[in-house]
């Protein structure tokens, strides 16, 4: 990105169940990922994307004056709504004020509710301008895509809409419904809205132009009161948007901070218990991240409960003593391909288990307690990818063409850092896993294992050339062939977890 290039900023609503709201602060849709009402069909994975945007025009006797914003191929902006912002505010909710040419003020707001698949949308006038009527005109623009998509037009696309009372019912693809309720009335004029352009898209290198569709226009007299607008995904009932405005306002207000209010945002449902989603947007719940980030958003936060499920909720997944590092978006059977998640499972769930008998006992407890013992008794007899317990007592992992450690980009078949052999900062996860499991399960033997690994990677890794750490030894299983890489992974031998391997002067 160039120096000259400042993006926009952009706010995040989040469900708590995979899905989001996003944009940006200006009202443009700069991503293919901004979106209003995009869902985990699957929580927290299978997103889809069903309302992309809104395009909001007020109509007054001294003009229509364009309240939202969208970027067209070539070069275009219309409407150009942003013109009007004369203030943004992110908290609660993302807000925005707009002042029009005739003297009117008017307020939006835009929240996702928690628990919900859901988006409200919501409109008020807060000063009057010119006399006579005031119309606001809302137009959804819809997709019915994958997340990571992008929609163009077609003959498949069904614009009708399904209308009684204050609830319309889109089903643009089988299966993809949106369901909206409202206090305005509903016209439909079918359209199609061509060449949308996502200049962050473009910025990537990826392609960055889309079609939507409009089934119809949603009309308001804003001048007898509030405008409002809610979309969920699917059949469910819709409560009042009064009623969940009000719940997830006291919601919010029930965060210490707002940091912790951020944070909170990655955590999600998964079955009937909780997980950590690595990151939005593009992201779900990877093995390696959740349990990194449970011992800061969970653990550190005293949310044990929420620490509990997701610990729970991660046991039932293990197999061949290996923790799955993604469950991919679209269902299909969840990634195995990495050495790191498995033993931050460990590490994580062995210090929820010190917290004592009131925070995790009975058959929880034994359950956490198999799945730690499946993982450290897996590595001791070697699992998937060449993962396995070497002479040495150090893990030894990886094969061609597999990326295992959170190094992990890869280009089509090629791996950009492989790193097979015993890299450095598994062998820290793996000592810390010895030894805060045989406390916890008062295994001597994994405290004997800890010992002689800790002992062997004393005796391996100290580069004395560079006064550092190797990055990886037995290189590409080469024994006695080092990697002299410096790379940050070699932090975690002297902090971030809880026994370091480095003392002294090193």
């Amino acid at each position: 990105m160039s120096a000259e290039r400042t993006p926009p900023l952009e706010w995040l609503e989040t469900d708590g169940l995979g899905g989001f709201a996003s944009g940006t602060a200006s009202g443009l849709r700069t991503r293919r990922y901004h979106a209003l009402l995009n869902h985990a069909a699957t929580p927290p994975t299978g997103r889809r994307v069903l309302v992309n945007g809104l395009e909001a025009w007020l109509d007054g006797s001294a003009g229509s004056f364009p309240l939202s914003s969208h970027a067209y191929l070539p070069d275009v902006v219309h409407p150009d709504g942003a013109r009007h912002v004369v203030g943004f505010r992110h908290e609660p909710w993302p807000t925005w004020t707009f002042c029009l040419p005739d003297g009117s003020k008017v307020v939006h707001e835009l929240f996702v509710p928690h628990g919900k698949p859901a988006v409200v949308a919501n409109w008020r006038l807060v000063k009057r301008g010119a006399e006579g009527p005031l119309v606001l005109r809302v137009r959804p623009l819809l997709s019915g895509r994958d997340l990571h998509g992008l929609h163009g037009e077609n003959p498949s696309f069904r614009f009708e809409a399904a209308v009684a009372e204050d609830r319309v019912r889109f089903e643009p693809y089988p299966g993809f419904v949106t369901s909206v309720r409202t206090n305005g009335a509903y016209l439909h004029e079918p359209l199609w809205f061509r060449g949308f352009r996502y200049d962050e898209e473009r910025a990537r290198g990826f392609p960055y132009t889309e079609d939507l569709a409009s089934p119809g226009t949603f009309r308001f007299d804003l001048a007898a009161g509030e405008a409002v607008w809610l979309a969920a995904a699917g059949e469910a009932p819709l409560e009042p948007a009064d009623a969940l405005r009000r719940r997830e306002y006291s919601r919010r207000e029930g965060f210490p901070t707002p940091l912790a209010r951020a944070a909170d945002a990655y955590v999600v449902r998964r079955g009937s218990g909780h997980s950590i989603v690595a990151g939005y947007p593009w992201f779900t719940d990877w093995g390696r991240d959740t349990f990194i980030a449970l011992r800061g958003l969970c653990l550190a936060g005293g949310r044990l409960d929420v620490a509990r499920e997701i610990t729970l909720a991660w046991a039932e997944t293990v197999s061949e003593g290996m923790l799955p590092n993604r469950f991919v978006d679209d269902g299909e059977a969840p990634e195995f391909n990495s050495v790191d998640a498995s033993l931050w499972y460990v590490v994580a769930a062995c210090e929820l288990l010190a917290r004592g008998r009131q925070a995790i006992a009975g058959d929880d407890r034994t359950r956490i307690e198999a799945a730690i013992t499946a993982i450290l008794e897996g590595y001791q007899k070697g699992t998937r990818y060449g993962i396995r317990v070497d002479g040495d007592d150090l893990v030894a992992a990886g094969e061609p063409g597999v990326q295992l450690t959170w190094m992990d980009a890869r280009v089509g078949e090629r791996v950009i850092t492989p790193r097979i052999g015993k890299p450095v900062e598994i062998q820290a996860i793996w000592v810390n896993a010895l030894r805060l499991a045989a406390r916890a399960l008062g295994r001597s033997d994994w405290t004997a294992l800890a010992n002689r690994a800790q002992a062997a990677f004393s005796a391996r890794f100290w580069n004395e050339r560079t006064g550092c750490l190797f990055d990886v030894v037995d290189d590409g299983h080469r024994p006695g062939v080092d990697d002299g890489s410096v790379r940050p992974n070699q932090i975690l031998a002297v902090g971030g977890l809880p026994h370091p391997l480095l003392e002294g002067e090193q």
